[in-house]
């Protein structure tokens, strides 16, 4: 059961969400309005439109007459981190050049804050999210600030669920400060590659662990991905 904030559909997604991502709804699962609802004790209108949002967001695909949660594949995982790194490159570069003072400042004082948090797990992904969120944010364009955040959704389910690396979040970190400095700097072509570049990077750590466990069950190799047609 969840509580009834003032945007219920908001607390519906992300429970949802958490579903996914403790795997309590593991992937190639049926979802319905029905079921949910009635596990959440709320109305079928907040599921509906919460499950609107992942079939849009690429959480969940149709099957038969409902929905089921998309079954990860590499290529799923590079497609969604390639559209991201596109759209946040979009972002950074307008931020660069739109951004206020504070914002900027803000930006900075965000990666130095995530780099502070970098050997705790939970703590340095709430300062991911910020950090990239603010970045979408100060370039000032709402769809495509939309956009950011729900690339980001779906690349964190992949990445929490279907994916776990154990790794260094410190060079992450250090790549924000990078980021955010170009955008303070107004650099928007440095701002925008950066940016692409640190999204992709973490893009080929998952496709490699992706790719083991793909592998050992007979699926495609994330090489094959890379390698010209």
């Amino acid at each position: 059961m969840i509580e009834r904030p003032d945007n219920l559909t908001d607390l519906v997604f992300a429970a949802i969400r958490k579903r996914m991502i403790d795997a309590s709804l593991p992937p190639g699962s049926s979802v319905s309005e029905a079921m949910l609802s009635k596990d959440l004790k709320v109305s079928k209108t907040p599921v509906r439109e919460a499950l609107l949002q992942m079939r849009q967001i690429g959480l969940v695909a149709p099957s038969g007459r409902g929905l089921r949660v998309v079954v990860p594949t590499a290529r799923i995982i590079r497609d969604a981190f390639e559209m991201r790194a596109g759209l946040e490159a979009a972002a950074a570069r307008y931020a660069a050049d739109r951004a206020t003072r504070e914002q900027k400042n803000e930006l900075v004082e965000l990666a130095q804050a995530s780099a502070e948090v970098a050997d705790d797990f939970e703590a340095f992904r709430d300062a991911d999210t910020a950090f990239h969120q603010a970045v979408a944010a100060a370039a000032d364009n709402a769809m495509l600030h939309k956009a950011v955040e729900d690339a980001v959704v779906l690349t964190q389910v992949l990445r929490q669920r279907d994916v776990h690396v154990e790794r260094d979040f410190a060079p992450d970190s250090r790549e924000h400060i990078r980021i955010a400095q170009a955008i303070k700097s107004g650099d928007s072509a440095a701002a925008a590659d950066r940016l692409s570049e640190h999204i992709l990077r973490i893009m080929e750590q998952l496709l490699e662990a992706f790719g083991e466990k793909a592998t050992s069950a007979g699926g495609l190799h994330p090489a094959e991905l890379r390698s010209p047609a």
